[in-house]
């Protein structure tokens, strides 16, 4: 007998992350692989217990489920067993990617690549081969805002997996699946929109697992359901009376400060609400304590200065263009005139995978300096690629960011004014392509290249307008930093 199952995990970028359990589909479906299966009731193999250990951390959370399944049946069964990943809107508002309008990549297999990893199928300890499928699917949901009242579309998009299950006729088999998956946070620093490096800025964040999809198994129940919710690995930061939040209908208990747990009989898969944990940073202005998971990115992701040189246009005598690599802020690079104008150029020796570009802006000697003096108001930026393609010139206002709280090359110097950070290379650039132009209703429309043609060759950075200085007209940057904030 062949039936084809699919357990639904399901991951959205920003709004929210969705995981859930098993869900039988008609026969075609598997073999479609482009579009979302229809669920059909498998009633021979019964879930006899769920175990599900969940670990959430930042940037990614742990998922282990092991299911216990029992065909009641007298004949072998053979499942086409699925596995998928949802993903939302995630190209509004970054660098590159202006306008409303959500590519028609999204519905292409990429996104989920690194947003799902360590994924492991085995069936009674033995590990299962599994492929993906070849295109995306838009799946349309949508939900009511809690205080307005507006039903909301999420426009989710979803990508299966797949693998194979033999259950023998009347057997039990362990099927378990582990994966580890992005968690969806947000932070409160605009500059880092959709960079890697705002995994070092989380201040708000949550994790969803969604138990209805497995009502089609046997009884749709579970004769036996356990989970145990970990969050030690969250930062003490998200802790106190009120975060992190568990909200569901199961009989979760609250172990102690970082752990649930959930021990229960005849679990419907049908009646239980989803799983929601929500999280967040109680005081995440404080430096010293609000960005301690990963260190310090100027630190941790910097390429190294010997891998670049800069050039500019002009210089004041004892404020020349090394200055702006020299891990000094106590030094300055200073324009010529009013700076307005000005270029600075950034050449790599060989191209390079570049995510962030960070400046102190302004003369970071003394306070008192850093008022006197001029600070970039606005600037363009340009980037070349390994292979000669030109970003689209963006014209950036650096003028009221949020701060960064953190020092240079790690040294325990005084700061005085805040440090800039401009996207390079962001997520959705990253997973989603260049952009190639607009369709007739106006959609971006985004060419995938191989990764290592979107490396960095050469970045120009051209001075607009500027904030001036209260005591003199000089143009001022400290120092530059050239970031890679992506994980290998």
């Amino acid at each position: 007998m062949k039936r084809y199952l699919l357990p639904l995990l399901a991951l959205a970028f920003l709004p929210s992350l969705l995981h859930a359990n098993g869900d039988p589909v008609i026969s075609y479906s598997a073999r479609i692989r482009s579009c979302n299966p229809i669920p059909l009731k498998v009633t021979e193999v019964q879930v006899v217990r769920e175990d599900l250990d969940i670990n959430v951390a930042l940037p990614f959370t742990t998922v282990r489920v092991a299911y216990r399944l029992k065909n009641n049946s007298k004949k072998a069964i053979h499942v086409d067993y699925g596995f998928p990943v949802d993903f939302s809107e995630i190209a509004k508002g970054a660098y590159g990617f202006e306008g409303d309008e959500i590519s028609e990549d999204l519905y292409e297999v990429g996104v989920a690549d690194r947003a799902v990893r360590a994924v492991k199928f085995q069936l009674d300890g033995t590990e299962l081969p599994w492929s993906r499928s070849d295109e995306v699917v838009k799946t349309g949901e949508t939900y009511e805002d809690e205080e307005t009242g507006e039903i909301v579309e999420i426009n989710r998009y979803r990508l299966w997996t797949y693998t194979v299950l033999d259950i023998p006729a009347g057997e039990t088999v362990v099927m378990q699946v582990d994966y580890e998956i992005l968690n969806n946070w947000t932070t409160p620093l605009g500059a880092l929109h959709m960079s890697p490096l705002s995994r070092y800025f989380p201040s708000a964040g949550d994790f969803c697992y969604d138990f209805s999809p497995a009502r089609h198994w046997g009884n749709g129940k579970a004769d036996t359901f356990s989970c145990t919710l970990h969050c030690d690995g969250l930062p003490k930061t998200f802790f106190s009376e009120e975060s992190p939040s568990l909200i569901t209908e199961a009989p979760f208990v609250r172990f102690n400060k970082t752990t649930w747990t959930c021990n229960t009989a005849n679990f419907d898969f049908k009646k239980a609400e989803e799983l929601r944990l929500n999280f967040w940073m109680d005081n995440w202005t404080d430096p010293s304590i609000a960005y301690v998971p990963w260190g310090n990115p100027l630190v941790d992701c910097a390429i190294p200065a010997a891998a670049y040189s800069i050039k500019v246009s002009g210089a004041q005598a004892n404020y020349p263009a090394a200055n702006l690599s020299d891990g000094n802020l106590a030094t300055a690079w200073v324009a010529t005139g009013d700076g307005v104008g000005a270029t600075i150029d950034i050449d790599f020796s060989k191209p390079r995978r570049v995510s962030d570009l960070g400046f102190y802006n302004g003369y970071h000697k003394s306070a008192a300096l850093l008022g006197a003096n001029s600070r970039v108001k606005t600037l363009r930026l340009e980037i070349t690629r390994a292979d000669g393609y030109r970003d689209e010139p963006v014209e950036i206002d650096v003028s009221d960011w949020d701060p960064c709280f953190y020092v240079l090359r790690g040294e325990p110097i005084a700061r005085f004014g805040d440090l800039s950070l401009l996207s390079i290379t962001n997520l959705d650039r990253m997973l989603n392509g260049r952009q190639t132009g607009v369709d007739p209703d106006g959609l971006i429309l985004f060419d995938k290249v191989p990764f290592p043609s979107d490396y960095v060759s050469h970045i120009r950075l051209t001075i607009l307008s500027v904030t001036p200085g209260t005591k003199y007209k000089d143009l001022c940057i400290s120092d530059i930093v050239v970031l890679d904030g992506f994980e290998d």
